[in-house]
């Protein structure tokens, strides 16, 4: 029996490699199935992680992202004048000390005559978007808290794309203002992304980012009176009240013109708009699986219903169906597997191949369903007539 089926396989194989041409555009069809369920599936899944980590953000009801009301000519005047550095603390620590701070902001140092834009968070800003890493470590407590001396390398993190160029263990110092060392310590996740306060619904990959704590540093950033620092914060608080402080204290010290505007409402929004690219993009590709499925099925069962007779012979000559159905199986599984390795290959998921697998599953029973439910309901020397 075990040879016999050996056999069998053998033949399908062989077949496949003797009729090549004749089975390509029914193999392309399949091939192309396969991998656009395994891309539908793996868009579907990125929207269910996309909507998991919105509403998880959403669970931070009471956060409010900072607008500065102040033109721009009058803030840099605020910045430079005499005293603002100390001004600028003052109004740090005192928001510090009344609501949650989520700190992100840009800076850009030179390596090699090159300008890479770093990233300075703080801790709560890392945590709020999950940020976790694929290598290496996040930053150690004091580094988080700016307790860095300027001998000592700053820790960075660089995203996934830029990983190979920058690897763990790299260092390299800033031609310009302070001469800081750097160091890489760790690599994000592929995909790892954050919220840029009150700009619509825009979403800042950080798969090329490179990542440093904040550190208030004047030599280095122009610490708290950094024009970055006020204009990029998310503040979390239960009281509107304290917010009020916070506008008023500004306003004291002779600085900024506050507003807030709840981040909640933003996440909403962009929630919203990326569910409906989602959507789309499902629908547009679940119309091409549709075309891709019904004409593979279509061109299968038109050369199924041509060998039919050449089948029947076999089964006269002793062949059983189990026979004739595995052969059509092996025929019809090289596209599907061929189409699976793709998926691996393409999309790098285990998801998506698995995803492709069983969508190849339910489109192998569909195409053997046909031939024999026919051998099973028709006589041979009915079959003869039929297909004669």
């Amino acid at each position: 029996m075990e040879l016999s089926k050996m056999t069998t396989i053998k033949y399908a194989l062989r077949e496949v490699r003797k009729h090549f041409g004749r089975y390509l555009p029914i193999y392309a069809q399949i091939i192309t199935s396969v991998l656009l369920f395994a891309f539908i599936a793996v868009t579907f899944d990125q929207a269910r992680a996309f909507s998991a980590k919105m509403y998880e953000y959403s669970e931070h009801k009471n956060m409010y992202a900072v607008v500065d009301k102040t033109d721009v000519p009058t803030i840099m005047n605020t910045l430079v004048a005499e005293g603002a550095e100390e001004k600028c603390k003052e109004l740090y620590e005192y928001t510090a000390k009344n609501v949650e701070m989520y700190i992100h902001m840009k800076d850009k140092v030179r390596w090699n005559g090159k300008d890479i834009e770093v990233l300075q968070i703080n801790k709560n800003f890392f945590d709020l978007y999950q940020i976790n890493l694929q290598q290496g470590r996040i930053f150690y407590d004091s580094e988080w808290n700016g307790q860095i001396n300027e001998d000592e390398p700053i820790p960075v993190l660089v995203g996934s794309e830029v990983a190979e160029t920058y690897p763990i263990g790299t260092r390299f110092t800033n031609e310009v203002s302070d001469k800081s060392l750097f160091e890489i310590v760790g690599v994000l996740d592929k995909d790892a992304f954050y919220l840029e306060p009150v700009v619509g619904n825009r979403i800042i990959s950080l798969d090329s980012a490179f990542i440093i704590p904040w550190i208030p540093r004047e030599s280095f950033n122009n610490g708290y009176r950094n024009v970055n620092l006020f204009h990029v914060l998310q503040l979390e608080t239960n009281s509107v009240e304290v917010l009020n402080d916070i506008s008023a204290k500004s306003k004291e010290l002779g600085l900024f013109d506050f507003d807030f505007v709840s981040f909640r409402e933003q996440i909403e929004v962009v929630n919203t708009y990326y569910q409906n690219v989602y959507s789309r993009d499902c629908a547009m590709l679940g119309a091409l699986l549709l075309y891709c499925v019904i004409g593979s099925i279509t061109m299968l069962l038109q050369y199924i219903n041509t060998h039919m007779k050449q089948n029947s012979i076999y089964m006269l000559c002793g062949a059983t169906q189990y026979e004739i159905g595995l052969q059509m199986m092996i025929q019809i599984l090289v596209p599907i597997l061929i189409g699976l390795m793709f998926s691996a290959i393409i999309f790098k998921t285990a998801f998506a191949v698995i995803a492709g697998g069983l969508f190849g599953i339910v489109l192998l029973g569909v195409i053997l369903f046909i031939p024999l439910l026919k051998w099973n309901r028709m006589e041979i020397s009915q079959i003869f007539k039929t297909y004669e």
